[in-house]
């Protein structure tokens, strides 16, 4: 089963895996760069927010066996999926400002998904979710994006 940001225990250890991180942190795969990173991951929870829109380009096997996979615990393949445009650096992702504040705006974005009331909100590739997949989807992503720069 997938772990997700919304259980106490998750949500502890990817803030610690984020407080791991440096401006120096190198990616071990990808082209992306930390504050890249963090301003990426951070987009993810705006869309989940339903602070960021993103166009659909989901099919019927990405809404439905490709969102089982993934939310049921299937690793994402390093350097495999394009991201969406709206989340991509060189296309319409946010831009970084500085390591510490980019840092602290993620954190403070986490805590937010945490806390709001949201019930549902579109993912580009998997439709409309929940919060608790959402929350799944959250916590898979920032392992996979920690892992890219060894956190």
């Amino acid at each position: 089963m997938a772990a997700s940001i919304l259980e106490a225990s998750a949500h502890q250890a990817i803030l610690a895996r984020l407080e791991a991180l440096t401006p120096e942190s190198k990616a071990l795969w990808g082209t992306m760069n930390v504050n890249g990173m963090l301003c990426h991951t951070a987009d993810q929870i705006r869309m989940a927010l339903n602070q960021k829109q993103t166009k659909d380009i989901s099919n019927p096997l990405s809404r439905t066996l490709m969102k089982r996979m993934v939310l049921g615990g299937m690793k994402i393949p390093k350097g495999k999926v394009k991201t969406a445009p709206e989340l991509a650096q060189e296309d319409g992702g946010t831009q970084p400002t500085g390591f510490e504040e980019d840092r602290k705006v993620l954190v403070g974005l986490l805590t937010n998904f945490v806390e709001s009331p949201i019930g549902k909100a579109t993912h580009p590739m998997f439709g409309v979710m929940t919060k608790a997949q959402w929350g799944k989807m959250i916590h898979s992503h920032l392992d996979h994006h920690l892992s890219q720069f060894g956190a």
